[in-house]
């Protein structure tokens, strides 16, 4: 399974050994059960139910590793990123649950004929080969449930190619194509969601007063405190430079996203933490609403910057929306 979940999150060839391996020893098991089933025709039926339906989730997971080699993460997602597996699992649960009564009342009459050797051996062999089946199933399941979960997939962020080699936060390509997922499910589901975009006030200055060096150090060390002020749903990048951007789901309002924001810009002037640096470091924010302001990743992505440079017209370190600058622009 985590060979699997990292090819499809990487694209890295190396985590498809495991993969390929797990699709050996399945055919194994599931050959053996079938062999172990011949004169139970019952369990057999059922038998057959389950392998078609592995058959057909691997071959659906098969197609997405080759969507993921060929076309990249975006044509992946859409293959996996689908309910029906869930109800498919269910179905194989309530099958194979149906063959272990069938086992276990077979098992049984072994038992009264006292070939109880015999019969362990069956239920074993048997049992491996379904519950081996099942376990390949989960492993589809749980790639699925990891590509909706934010932060299993956020924490994952840092171990894979995806971060930013200096500050360790996403970079800008992974950021889209978590934007272009959030946006998906805030569609289906209806919810809200906001796109900020954070240019940093001041810190051209120090990168000409003191160096490139100081400036890496005066970026690591912002990223670490926007890290620590943002809630445990959203989700910071650095997008390159001195730009950051901050994805913000289920925010209630306007008035919870400016206090998100005020938030960023007090972090950076903390009389309670050491000053960033002896010239005056600030930030312009600019805010833009899914759906009110735009539905896509591009569009999002054009109202946040668009509002982020309003704010740096009006005399920068603040916050703009999207709509409020378009209504004073007109």
């Amino acid at each position: 399974e985590s060979g699997q979940r990292g090819y499809l999150l990487t694209g890295r060839e190396d985590y498809l050994g495991p993969y390929e391996r797990a699709l050996d020893d399945i055919g194994r098991q599931m050959e053996e059960a079938r062999t172990l089933l011949a004169e139970k025709p019952e369990a057999l039926a059922l038998f057959w139910n389950v392998d078609a339906l592995v058959r057909r989730k691997l071959a659906e997971l098969y197609h997405a590793l080759e969507l993921r080699r060929e076309e990249g993460f975006d044509a992946a997602l859409r293959v996996v990123n689908t309910d029906i597996g869930m109800a498919e699992m269910r179905e194989i649960r309530a099958r194979t649950h149906e063959i272990q009564k069938l086992l276990q009342a077979q098992v049984s009459a072994e038992l009264a004929r006292s070939a109880q050797r015999s019969s362990n051996t069956l239920l074993g062999a048997l049992m491996s080969g379904i519950v081996f089946a099942g376990l390949a199933l989960a492993a589809y399941l749980v790639i699925v449930w990891d590509l909706r979960e934010r932060r299993q997939l956020a924490a994952r962020v840092q171990e894979q190619a995806n971060h930013d080699q200096l500050t360790q936060l996403p970079n800008r390509r992974f950021f889209e194509q978590w934007l272009g997922y959030s946006l998906a499910q805030a569609r289906r589901d209806g919810a809200p969601l906001a796109l900020l975009f954070l240019d940093l006030d001041g810190f051209k200055a120090v990168n000409d007063r003191h160096g490139h060096k100081a400036g890496d150090e005066l970026l690591v060390e912002i990223a670490r405190r926007l890290r620590q002020t943002v809630r445990e749903s959203d989700m910071l990048a650095r997008l390159g430079g001195d730009e950051f951007a901050l994805l913000a789901p289920n925010a209630k309002d306007g008035r919870e996203l400016a206090h998100v924001a005020q938030r960023l810009l007090q972090v950076l002037d903390d009389p309670r933490q050491p000053a960033l640096s002896d010239q005056p470091i600030g930030a312009s924010i600019g805010v833009a609403l899914f759906p009110e302001d735009a539905s896509d990743v591009q569009g999002l992505f054009a109202a946040a910057d668009a509002a982020m440079y309003a704010a740096k017209r009006a005399g920068k370190n603040r916050i703009a929306f999207y709509a409020t600058a378009i209504a004073a622009a007109a």
